[in-house]
């Protein structure tokens, strides 16, 4: 009997223990789990700041992609204009000189004209 006390003494202490174990594992796994929420919470925010920082950068790129657009493009319509000034110019250049030489013909021609004008006045006035 006495065998069988002990023998009952033993499986009291070991269900302690094992109570005390269970109880430490368990604590120990909240505890890892409590960690892992924790890794997960900060890996789903890093991806988030990840993603943030990402679409910043994109979007920065693509301004500076249509800034340059934009600045080639200035610079083709400034390029433009003044190829169209530097045309325009030479095309009044060009008129001024015409019209100078027009002028310049007519007058070689003024006084011819005057006489033709006059001696046909003075052969009117003559033969009448």
């Amino acid at each position: 009997m006495l065998y069988l006390y002990i023998l009952f003494c033993r499986i009291l202490v070991l269900k302690e223990v094992v109570r005390n174990l269970t109880t430490e594992i368990i604590k120990e796994i909240k505890e890892t789990e409590r960690v892992a929420d924790e890794k997960i919470k900060a890996a789903q925010q890093e991806a988030k700041d990840i993603l943030l920082s990402a679409e910043s950068e994109a979007e920065k790129v693509i301004k500076a992609a249509e800034d340059q657009e934009l600045l080639k493009s200035k610079q083709k319509l400034e390029a433009a204009e003044k190829e169209a000034y530097q045309e325009a110019d030479s095309k009044r250049k060009q008129n001024n000189e015409i019209c100078q030489e027009l002028k310049r013909k007519a007058a070689e021609k003024m006084e011819d004209a005057v006489n033709l004008v006059v001696e046909r006045i003075v052969r009117m006035n003559g033969n009448s």
